[in-house]
């Protein structure tokens, strides 16, 4: 994706399209061992290294963009594909267990202001999403940033606000746990909510998953 970006092609996420695809890199191939999925990824990762040392400051300023018949992600600056990597990583590692340590701060700052912006596309870039959820969320971090959500149908604006801004919902947490709710990961700590409880809870149906 990075050389097509730097080149000026057309990329694509999946190219077999991500209902085919996505599913089948969540087991092995065919034939496959545990540790063949082990060499497979530290080969691939050392090409990804490579690939992405190769290039400018100014390339990671390239917009990815997608062919016109396999739209997934929308548009994103290259530089967004090394967080959604870090992403990977990050979460995985905790979803197997691997004995990392918690999520690291650098992660979780750069991540959660990304993915609350992102909701202002998330639910027009063809994705199945339920068209008649209506309601606004405060979402505030306890020690960073506050986002305004509000959702009609298919539209979406996620604004920063301040901890005053009117909204139906309120959930309040600390920005690592913010960044579960939006990412569908457990929380270390329960999540404060006031106002309208059944709107609150309903905010993780009302975006499609990571």
């Amino acid at each position: 994706m990075a050389l097509d970006t730097r080149a000026g092609r057309p990329t694509s996420y999946y190219p077999a399209g991500r209902e085919h695809e996505r599913p089948a890199t969540l087991v092995p191939a065919p034939g496959e061992t545990p540790s063949d999925v082990v060499e497979s990824l530290v080969d691939h990762s050392e090409e990804l290294q490579r690939v992405w040392g190769s290039l400018d400051a100014s390339d990671w300023e390239l917009t990815v963009r997608e062919p016109d018949d396999n739209p997934d992600l929308g548009p994103l600056p290259l530089v967004r594909l090394a967080l959604m990597r870090l992403t990977e990583v990050e979460v995985h590692g905790a979803d197997l267990d691997l004995g990392l340590n918690d999520w690291s701060r650098l992660f979780v700052d750069a991540a959660l202001p990304f993915r609350l912006e992102w909701l202002n596309v998330r639910r027009t870039n063809q994705r199945q999403v339920d068209d008649h959820v209506h309601g606004s969320w405060l979402l505030v971090a306890t020690d960073g940033p506050v986002y305004l959500v509000t959702v009609a149908g298919r539209e979406t604006c996620a604004v920063r606000a301040d901890d005053n801004a009117s909204a139906s919902a309120v959930i309040k947490g600390t920005s690592r746990d913010l960044l579960a709710l939006l990412l569908g990961r457990p929380t270390a700590a329960p999540l404060k909510v006031t106002g309208d409880l059944a709107l609150a809870t309903s905010f993780s149906q009302a975006f499609p998953g990571p």
